[in-house]
Order: structure tokens, then C-alpha cells, then sequence
């Protein structure tokens, strides 16, 4: 088969591909959300195709054409943001070879994406770019359509690996190696984030509850308030370059190499805080998905001592209260975003955590 008769049949092929996937229907539907202007140009292959080209060229090469494009959602948020893999064929030049590539596109209700852009754009030139420990690559935002465009990882994530039920071991270890390497990053960009911003962000929740669900309210605020005491007692912790929103699902994990995903939350805060959600997450990850909360109890001990022999801010008792705090924050998603969906015996699990890690 000649070479242009083998790209006419990639093409052709993908064409197919294409056309079944859209009338599958779900995945390749594009949500009717006005809070994300960018979502109109996924209705419009090729308005996109005018807007996505050059932003690829510094990724990819000036000449870059661009021959067809399908995109899947992954992930949507009503009235915040939408995830979108958008896979692309393209050719480096005339008459060069057709490839296949694939990019992840956020789409934002806001104008978060460019901070988001900026934050990733300083982490890959600081050492995120090369070696194991890396970030998906920062592609480009389009403040018009705000849209950020990432670098798409393969692999699975970790939280993958849990739930098939693959040995995790070397996996939480480079997570908490992954986390070392953000924190020891030295970027003193993002926004600035602390104790008391955290507490006022508890009570806003803790009042939403009380109106809601009088007793988890009330239950969740008695927490709220030891663990403030507590902390008080506590040497503050620095502030550091911090994920504020890491887990299991924002690390993808292939053989050696780790990659992070996700920083809309990016801050400078206590480090310890990622630490305590990580293992907050894979508690609620336990109970919610294994029917025990202790189920992954092994590997919750070996990140966080993995990540405590290479860490010099570690704090057996700062690390319990913020791990209590991380609790709570799952307890009030539970209630208040996914309005108990899992039953309240959920929450109240999560409450009941929340008040053994704050010594109650």
C-alpha cells in the first residue's frame, strides 16, 4: 500500500471512529452550560480547529496542519468547568506523515484557567518538566474562550491502581516523593493561604449545614472548634508551594514516573496539608468504594512515612489536626455537594474520623 493510500485510510478510519463515538451518544456530547463560553467552539469542529492551531505551534512546530479533531468529556462541573480530551490529527508539515495526538482542555466559567497556566508554567521550569516527578505540560490558554490546554498524560492514576487492587506500595511512595519535590520547589508564586482563611471557609460550611442538616451541622462545628484550639497549641507550619487539593486521582502513575495533575487549588500553605488530605482521601476511597474506612490503611502509613523521612517540617500533632480539617471537608461535600448520595451513614463516618484525628 502506497504512503498517501495508508494516510487517506488513517483518516478514513478515524472519520468512522468518529462518527460512531458521536452517536454513542454520552461521552462525545458537548453540555449546554452559558457559564462556559468555551464549550461552543466543541460545536464548531472547524471554528476550533482556527483557534487550537496556533496555539499547538509552539508545542508542535510552525507548519503544523491540523487534518481532523474528536473530543470526549471527561469530567463536567455545571456552571464552574468542564474536562475535555480532544484528540487530534495532524501533520508537522506538507505532506509529512499523519499523527495522532491527544491534549487535555479545561474549560472555565472564570478566568481562573490564566492563573492556573501561570502557576504550571513556573512548576515546569522548575524542574516539573524532566526526570520522574513531573506536571502534565502547560500548553496555552485562550483567555477569550478561557480554556487552559495540557499536555495529555498516559498511565493510570494512582487511585486506578487502588481499585483494581494492584500492589501500591512503590506507587505511595512516589507520591510522597512527588510531594517532597513540589514542596522543596521554592516558587513563591500563587496565592497566599492560611490558618484562619481555612477556619472562616470551615464556618461558612459549618452554617450551610446547621440550615440544611441541623444535627451534622452542629456535630461538625463542635469539631471545627477543637481543632482550632488544638492548632493554636501548635508551632504554625511554613508556607510552601502546596497542591491543596491532592489524592489518589491527581497522580498519574506510569511504571517509575509520576505526574501531577490539577492545580486549580495551588497555593503557598502549610505542606502538611496535602499530606492530610492525601490520606484523608484514601480513607474516604475505603470506605466509600471498599465498604471498610481502614481498608487502605497500610498504604496511608507508608505515604506519610515516606513523606515524613524526607521532610524537615514534620509534625506528628499538626498532622493529625489537618487531617482532621481534610475530614471535615470531605463530610461537608458529602452533605451539602453531593447531598448524601452515599446515605448519611457516609458523613457521619467521615465526622466520626474527623473528631478521632482531632482528639476528642
Amino acid at each position: 500500500m502506497s504512503s498517501e493510500r495508508a494516510q487517506h485510510t488513517v483518516l478514513e478510519k478515524w472519520t468512522i471512529r468518529s462518527e460512531q463515538s458521536a452517536q454513542a451518544g454520552a461521552r462525545a456530547s458537548v453540555p449546554q452550560d452559558p457559564a462556559l463560553p468555551g464549550l461552543a467552539l466543541l460545536r464548531h469542529p472547524q471554528r476550533f480547529t482556527e483557534v487550537l492551531a496556533p496555539l499547538l505551534k509552539g508545542r508542535f512546530g510552525n507548519d503544523i496542519r491540523l487534518e481532523q479533531m474528536r473530543h470526549s468529556v471527561r469530567r463536567h462541573v455545571p456552571g464552574k468547568r468542564c474536562i475535555v480530551k480532544v484528540e487530534v490529527l495532524m501533520r508537522s508539515s506538507a505532506g509529512a506523515p499523519i499523527e495522532r495526538h491527544r491534549i487535555l482542555a479545561k474549560y472555565y466559567a472564570g478566568h481562573h484557567g490564566a492563573t492556573v497556566y501561570e502557576n504550571c508554567q513556573e512548576l515546569w521550569r522548575r524542574g516539573f518538566s524532566i526526570g520522574d516527578l513531573r506536571i502534565a505540560e502547560p500548553i496555552a490558554y485562550h483567555p477569550r474562550w478561557r480554556v487552559l490546554f495540557l499536555g495529555w498524560e498516559s498511565g493510570h492514576t494512582l487511585r486506578d491502581s487502588l481499585m483494581a487492587g494492584e500492589d501500591a506500595n512503590r506507587a505511595v511512595e512516589g507520591a510522597a516523593l512527588w510531594l517532597l519535590k513540589l514542596h522543596a520547589c521554592r516558587f513563591r508564586g500563587g496565592r497566599i493561604y492560611g490558618y484562619q482563611r481555612h477556619f472562616h471557609t470551615l464556618g461558612v460550611w459549618e452554617r450551610n449545614l446547621v440550615c440544611a442538616h441541623r444535627e451534622i451541622g452542629e456535630i461538625f462545628g463542635g469539631i471545627r472548634t477543637l481543632i482550632k484550639r488544638e492548632l493554636a497549641k501548635c508551632k504554625k507550619g511554613p508556607r510552601v508551594p502546596t497542591h491543596r487539593d491532592f489524592s489518589p486521582e491527581h497522580l498519574v502513575v506510569e511504571e517509575d514516573r509520576f505526574v501531577g495533575l490539577d492545580f486549580d487549588e495551588f497555593c503557598q500553605y502549610d505542606p502538611l496539608f496535602d499530606v492530610a488530605h492525601f490520606i484523608a482521601h484514601l480513607r474516604f476511597l475505603a470506605l466509600t468504594s471498599l465498604g471498610a474506612v481502614d481498608y487502605l490503611d497500610s498504604y496511608a502509613a507508608r505515604f506519610e512515612e515516606a513523606y515524613a523521612s524526607g521532610s524537615s517540617n514534620f509534625s506528628s500533632n499538626r498532622m493529625r489536626l489537618l487531617t482532621a480539617i481534610a475530614f471535615l471537608k470531605l463530610a461537608y461535600l458529602e452533605a451539602a455537594v453531593r447531598r448524601m448520595k452515599g446515605g448519611k451513614k457516609i458523613v457521619f463516618k467521615l465526622l466520626q474520623a474527623a473528631s478521632q484525628f482531632a482528639g476528642s
